[in-house]
This record gives structure tokens, sequence and C-alpha cells, in this order.
């Protein structure tokens, strides 16, 4: 059949179109919000946890916002303090509790799925049982709380047992083995405690009783090097994936400290960041970004960043 060269350019035209447009749909999908308070804005998103099937975010306006996985706002509420600054993470207990380490009025925070108080412990100090910063918290498993900190005399680890009793407290300030800079975030993977050694540029793992394993990264830009990481989340397969807002990309480690892959650049279109502060991975491998100073979220299969 002869086409000629009108009927050529509109049937091309209908073709991309329908490309772009599918293209489109599918970074509008994986890819939500913008700079503001109302529900599904942000005002530089950082904190992030996400259970089965759904996703909490918290930004820098005090809100916990919950989404389903596909970016439908659910819910939210307002920590109950927010002047002095906002949390930096959250983890979920296996009876539902929301757990927060509230950073600027040194404290942990327990919160129901639907934002009620249940507790809320600690005090300022360098004490046992006191915190300056603490920075983010995960569960061991046998429900202890291992938790980050940072500040004056502060720089370190603690733990407690699943009734809140002190264990233990590790680190002091410093770029040492056992020392840190702005220890910001941690996941526990096949019983070992990582680290995110933030001003250091590298990651610290740790046996549960505190004892050094081995280190992953160092300053730098090349594959296997970070650059101020800010977050790391454990993936299903027990890989670990981190968030390098120095670097402005995502980086996955095997849990040894093997270096697998990086994905990500500066810029604003979808699988590019402005200074992320946060990563979480769901039960799923769904990989969700808080890119901070672009104001949204992003959204990314495991396999994206191999």
């Amino acid at each position: 059949m002869r086409v000629n060269r009108r009927q050529f350019l509109g049937a091309s035209i209908v073709a991309c179109v329908s490309a772009c447009g599918t293209r489109e749909a599918a970074i509008t999908a994986n890819m939500w919000g913008k700079s503001g308070v109302r529900d599904g804005e942000f005002i530089r998103p950082r904190a992030m946890g996400a259970t089965d099937t759904e996703l909490y975010v918290i930004d820098t306006s005090g809100r916990v916002q919950v989404f389903s996985h596909d970016g439908k706002h659910l819910r939210g509420w307002h920590m109950p303090e927010h002047s002095n600054g906002t949390p930096t993470g959250i983890t979920f207990a296996s009876d539902g509790r929301i757990i927060i380490p509230d950073t600027h009025y040194s404290r942990i925070m327990e919160f129901t799925a639907q934002g009620e108080l249940i507790t809320k412990w600690g005090e300022y100090g360098t004490g046992e049982t006191q915190f300056i910063y603490p920075t983010d918290i995960t569960l061991g498993p046998n429900g202890e709380y291992f938790f980050t900190e940072y500040g004056v005399d502060a720089e370190r680890l603690h733990a407690f047992d699943a009734q809140r009793k002190f264990l233990r407290q590790w680190g002091k300030h410093g770029d040492q083995p056992n020392e840190f800079s702005r220890a910001m975030s941690l996941a526990i993977v096949k019983d070992k405690l990582y680290v995110a050694d933030t001003a250091n540029h590298r990651v610290q793992c740790f046996a549960l009783d505190g004892t050094l394993s081995h280190v992953i990264g160092g300053l730098g830009s090349e594959p296997g090097k970070l650059k101020f990481p800010h977050d790391i989340a454990r993936a299903p397969d027990d890989t670990l994936i981190i968030c390098e807002y120095g670097n402005n990309r995502i980086s996955r480690f095997a849990c040894d400290g093997k270096f697998i892959a990086a994905f990500g650049k500066p810029g604003r279109h979808y699988g590019e960041f402005n200074t992320p502060r946060g990563v979480t991975v769901s039960p799923q491998g769904t990989v969700f970004v808080a890119d901070t100073d672009n104001n949204r979220i992003q959204r990314f299969r495991l396999e994206d960043i191999a």
C-alpha cells in the first residue's frame, strides 16, 4: 500500500505522542510531590520507612505523611513539637508501633499507625539513658532498640533491651575505627549493625555487641566510594542501599562490603537527585528515595540499581 508523505508524518506524530505519553505516565507513577504544606507536598522530605503496603515520610515541617506505595496520600499527623527541628529516622515494630527518634528534642517517640502517641522516653544529656540528637533507630532480633546519636560528647550508638532498659553504648567523635562524625542512620542485616558514618564518608559494620567487623566506602565519587552517606536501608536480598547526598546518587553494596552498583546524578528529572537524604526499601523490594531539595519522592525497582 502506498502511503503519502502527509499520512506518514501524521502516523509518526501519533506514534511519538503515544510513546511519549506512556513514558510520561510511567515517570509520573514513580515520582510525586512538590514544595508545599498540603497533603502530598513536602518541605524537604528526609526520614522514610516502608511497610508491606505503606510509605511513611517525615519532612522539615514536622509532618508525618503516609502514602500507598503508588503515591496516594492516606493520612498524616504532626510531631507534637517541631520548632527546634525535625526527626531524621523512623522504624516499625512487629506489633504495629511507629518508632521515631525525635532528634532535636532528645527523646524517642512511639505512635500508633494512626499517629496517636503511645509513649516517649529519654531526656537531654550524655548519661546512659540520656541523649543529645538521636538520629535513627532500628530493632534487633529480640526487640532491642539500637539507635545512632550525635552532639557534643555524644557521637555514639546506644542499645536498649525490648523493655527500654539500658544495655550498652559505644563510640566517640573521630575518624578512626569505632569513632563517628554525624552517625545518621543504621540497619541490621544478618545480625550485623551497619552505621552510616556520614561526615566520615563511610559505613561501619558491627556485631550486635559493638565489636567492629569491617568498614565500607571512604571519601570519593568513584564506584565503591561514598560522599556523605545520609541514610542506609536493607533490601530483601540482604544488600545495602545507601543514599549519598554528597554524590546525588544511590549506591548498592553486598553486606560484606563488595560494591554492586550506583544509580543517579544531579538534576531534576526522574532518576536525578538534589541532595537526597532518605531511602527505604519495601519488603517487596521497591526502593523509595527522599529527593530532599527537589521536594519529592522517587520510586524505583531494586533491579534499577544493579
